[in-house]
Parts: C-alpha cells; sequence; structure tokens
C-alpha cells in the first residue's frame, strides 16, 4: 500500500499535485485531499484504460469484418 507522501509524488509527476499543508490547515486535511486525489487520479487512469481497451477491441473486429468480407 503506497504512503500519502508516495501518492502525493505520483500526484505531483502526473501534474495534480495538491499545495502543501499550510501551517494553518491540519495536516490530516492535506492528507485527506491527497487521498481523494489519488482516488480520482486512479479512477480516471482505469476508466481511460477501459476505453482503449474497448476501442482496440472493436477496430481489430471492424479489421477482421474487413478481411472477412474482402475475401469473398
Amino acid at each position: 500500500m503506497l504512503t500519502i507522501a508516495q501518492k502525493a509524488k505520483i500526484l505531483a509527476k502526473a501534474g495534480l499535485g495538491v499545495a502543501l499543508p499550510q501551517e494553518t490547515a491540519a495536516p490530516d486535511d492535506w492528507e485527506h485531499r491527497v487521498e481523494q486525489s489519488y482516488v480520482a487520479y486512479t479512477a480516471a487512469r482505469a476508466a481511460r484504460s477501459l476505453r482503449e481497451a474497448e476501442n482496440a477491441r472493436q477496430t481489430e473486429m471492424l479489421r477482421r469484418m474487413a478481411w472477412s468480407n474482402a475475401a469473398l
């Protein structure tokens, strides 16, 4: 399981960094924001991966249909 610091680093590399906690803000608030951002980020990546897989599946199906029709 990733630590909050690791999740924050991943988000920062993805350009979605969460601002460091301010002295007036509780560290728990920052950790909560990082956790929420990371969950949203991973969900978005999973959804994109599923869309890409479905697109690849449909493209392959269309390619096979085109080849089978060309053989007729």
